[in-house]
């Protein structure tokens, strides 16, 4: 899967939960929404190896 957050690019050759790949980026405490092929995913939901992910900040400044 390729995935992206910004300026940042990864690639991953597995499927694996919302949640594991918040981990394996170094993102999981951050305040993101994970969308895959234009589909917003929960925590739960799986990425397929052949997914194109955009990592979205979700931080709501005020």
């Amino acid at each position: 899967m390729d995935v992206v957050y910004g300026d940042k690019k990864w690639k991953f050759n597995e499927s694996m939960t919302v949640k594991e790949l918040l981990e394996k980026t170094g993102l999981r405490r951050d305040p993101v929404l994970v969308m895959a092929d234009g589909r917003l995913l929960s925590p739960e939901d799986v990425i397929h190896a052949d997914a194109r992910v955009l990592i979205i900040n979700a931080a709501n400044g005020g």
